[in-house]
């Protein structure tokens, strides 16, 4: 009996079940694709668990949900109607659903394997990125991989042989509508749905080995489907207002990059503090020992001013990424843009930085990569101390001064940014962390007040003395050095913020004085001599409030460098806008002016520079190159 006999015989052998009835071969292939369709989501459900090291809990608390299996499974039953309809068959439907779940969810876990990094909605239009990552890695089958698509090919072969229906003219025409309409509905009224998001957060119920402060352990403890859908939220980031795309070039093309000149070469450490504020500025603490001291003393022979940035008490990244980049708006950064770390690379300077957490967190590792450092350190390969992440500043410190005194010791020009973690929040409520060390006196503050604010200040002392270590190993140094040291927002100080209103700060943003409470930290700009006598400059003075995106641009000025060419383009936005602020507000430099409707003139700069940071992110390497 041959392959064809063997074929024909089981068919009528299936058929024979049910009489050959049409009404049963239509209940056959619906049943057919409701249980496809299920094994499909537990296959990719399966394969979204490998991304944790400990799979076989995270599987399970998928199937203990029934929140996240009934929003990891309907669109692979969507998909398999939609693409059974389009194709007539039931193998259509079969092969349409495959392509669209399993091979992102093949995707999704090697990408978690080899970077750490989950697949985004945002991913899909990085096509020829992804082509030219792949190469650099060693791709394997693993097992996992090999019985998700031996199952998969099961499933086709029963589809083509035993599952014989054919939908034609108007049946076929209304049910793709139909699954088209439900597929629109569940994805814009579900998937893109906020609250049902944070409603279906799976991380207390594996917090023992997920961290919610990991981008990808908050994509995996939601599976891989219904997270991939609703990451479409963020995958597009709007144009600015009459925004083109050659318009932007052309305003680009006005500039020239500048090259710094071997002679004026200076080296650059910058430093964000975690959670850092002067809170002597708002004179309402009395101090029995001041944490500022030495960085009071600092500002005094430095360029100095206030940031006014974007967050809170949290959301470190916004802060640290416009610095970098001179973006003033946040964006998820998926891909290679031009930022000034690049552009240090491309003067010759060694571009570094680092940060005592996990290469996770915020996916630092991988936006490092993008940003153009050529080092970035991490928990993980450089700072694990005693099983904790926590490193003191003062060790830190040290190490970003070895790192230094090697680069600058064999000859090279070096740049470094990197980002603290002491001081991170919350400060324990219910005791001190120093009973001896007291910094505030109490003005009838509550017992978790007062506890919080010494515990924070503890913190704020012991970055004090990492900053005067640091600055007073480099102040005679033979290598001309500049330092930028600034706070990335303000400290959490108790749930609603309650120790601020305790000591008498306002956070009401509705007024001048809340708005910069609210988002105000310090930053100075210091040099040694061997710098101020290469470039014949002071670097002392007033340097104003701005937001972190003009800060480089301060630095530079000061330097007396050009910069890059969009460096040039901010700095004349700068002579009229210093402060971008994500509340819809901007402040006019001439007049100090906080306002959310400029004056044409000023409208027209403002929305020239979205559209050009636009096309930074999006379009600059399609017309200028890598």
């Amino acid at each position: 009996m041959s392959f064809k006999d063997i074929i024909n015989t089981a068919r009528a052998s299936w058929d024979s079940l049910e009489g050959g009835r049409k009404k049963g071969v239509l209940v056959r292939c619906a049943l057919f694709l409701f249980l496809w369709s299920m094994g499909l989501g537990l296959l990719s459900l399966y394969l979204a668990s490998h991304g944790c090291e400990y799979w076989l809990p995270l599987l399970i608390s998928y199937i203990k949900s029934p929140l996240l299996l009934f929003l990891n499974l309907v669109p692979c039953l969507l998909l398999a109607g939609v693409f059974f309809f389009a194709f007539g068959r039931v193998w259509g439907g079969v092969l349409g659903s495959f392509a669209f779940v399993m091979l992102p969810s093949l995707v999704n876990y090697y990408k978690i394997m080899l970077r750490n990094d989950p697949l985004l909605a945002a991913d899909i239009t990085l096509v020829s990125e992804a082509a030219d990552m792949v190469g650099n890695y060693e791709i394997s089958l693993t097992l996992p991989v090999v019985l998700c698509l031996l199952c998969c090919l099961a499933g086709f072969l029963v589809s083509v042989f035993f599952a014989k229906l054919r939908v034609r003219g108007v049946k076929r025409l209304a049910g793709l509508v139909l699954s088209l309409a439900l597929a629109a509905l569940a994805f814009f009224g579900l998937y893109l749905n906020g609250d049902i998001y944070s409603s279906s957060e799976n991380i207390e119920r594996n917090a023992w080995f997920l961290s919610q402060w990991s981008d990808k352990d908050q994509f995996i403890s939601r599976g891989f489907v219904y997270p991939f859908l609703h990451s479409a939220e963020s995958a597009v980031e709007l144009p600015p207002e009459g925004y083109d795309e050659d318009e932007a070039a052309s305003m680009l093309s006005g500039y020239e990059d500048g090259v710094i000149p071997e002679d004026k070469k200076i080296n650059i450490i910058a430093i964000m503090l975690e959670a850092y504020n002067d809170f002597s500025s708002f004179d309402t603490l009395t101090f029995v020992n001041d944490p500022y001291e030495y960085f009071h003393k600092l500002q005094k022979e430095s360029i100095s001013g206030r940031l006014v940035t974007n967050i809170f008490a949290g959301g470190t990244i916004d802060t640290e990424r416009s610095f970098i980049t001179g973006y003033p708006n946040m964006t998820q950064y998926r891909k290679s843009i031009p930022t000034y770390a690049s552009y240090m690379a491309s003067q010759g300077y060694t571009v570094e930085g680092g940060h005592p957490g996990y290469d996770w967190f915020y996916n630092r590792r991988n936006v490092a990569e993008y940003f153009g450092f050529e080092n970035y350190y991490f928990f993980e390969d450089r700072y694990k101390t005693d099983g904790t992440y926590l490193m003191e500043d003062m060790e830190f410190f040290e190490d970003i001064l070895g790192l230094y005194q090697q680069a600058v010791e064999n000859g090279e020009n070096y740049f470094n940014f990197s980002v603290t973690y002491q001081n991170h929040g919350p400060y324990a409520s219910d005791y001190l962390y120093d009973p001896s060390r007291e910094y505030v006196v109490t003005k009838g503050y509550s017992f978790e007040a007062y506890n919080i604010l010494n515990n924070y200040f503890l913190g704020i002392d012991m970055t004090d003395r990492a900053i005067e270590n640091l600055i007073e190993s480099l102040r005679e140094s033979p290598y001309p050095t500049a330092v930028v040291i600034f706070g990335d927002h303000n400290p959490w100080l108790g749930d609603n913020s309650f120790v601020f209103e305790e000591i008498g700060v306002s956070l009401d943003r509705g007024t001048t004085e809340g708005f910069y409470n609210y988002y105000c930290t310090p930053y100075v700009i210091w040099a040694n001599d061997s710098a101020k006598e290469t470039l014949s400059a002071d670097f002392q003075g007033d340097g104003g409030d701005m937001s972190p995106c003009f800060l480089m641009n301060r630095l530079f000025e000061e330097c007396g460098y050009r910069g890059s060419a969009y460096m040039q383009y901010a700095s004349d936005v700068y002579q009229s806008i210093d402060v971008i602020n994500s509340s819809g507000l901007i402040r006019l430099r001439e007049t100090g002016q906080l306002t959310a409707y400029p004056d044409e003139q000023t409208a027209a700069v403002y929305n020239d520079f979205l559209c050009l940071e636009y096309f930074m992110k999006h379009d600059y390497f399609s017309h200028f190159g890598k």
